[in-house]
């Protein structure tokens, strides 16, 4: 293996290492420390982070209507700073990344063809 193969290895590691880690200390932050009662029931289901590690794009998902998921992401807005100064507090990184907030579909999406396969199921069995 050459030494730019390696270094590629290595970088993608740290990189996954420290995801998993602002995974866990965002969650930790939310359910412990921000304040916003409009923030709502919050799930941090991914972390994505740059190859130069300094940009961290956060994925949450959000129990309840379209309302809820709008009153979140403005909680979000309001306390990225806060986020951001206290994960520099938890994590040890030369610089804190940029943290970027974007609603997970995924569920919904996953949720919407359920629905269907149960219709499509219900449908047979008549």
């Amino acid at each position: 293996m050459n030494l730019t193969m390696y270094n590629m290895q290595e970088n993608n590691r740290r990189s996954q290492r420290v995801a998993s880690q602002i995974k866990t200390e965002i969650s930790w932050l939310i359910e412990h420390k921000l304040r916003d009662p409009k923030k709502g029931f919050i799930t941090v289901t991914r972390v994505r982070i740059s190859p130069d590690l300094k940009i961290a794009s956060i994925y949450y998902s959000v129990l309840g209507s379209d309302k809820e998921r709008d009153a979140s992401k403005e909680a979000f807005a309001r306390a990225k700073s806060f986020l951001k100064h206290e994960l520099g507090n938890r994590i040890h990184l030369r610089v804190v990344p940029d943290l970027r907030f974007f609603y997970d579909d995924s569920l919904d999406y996953y949720d919407k063809i359920s629905t269907l396969l149960n219709k499509i199921n219900k449908d047979e069995s008549d």
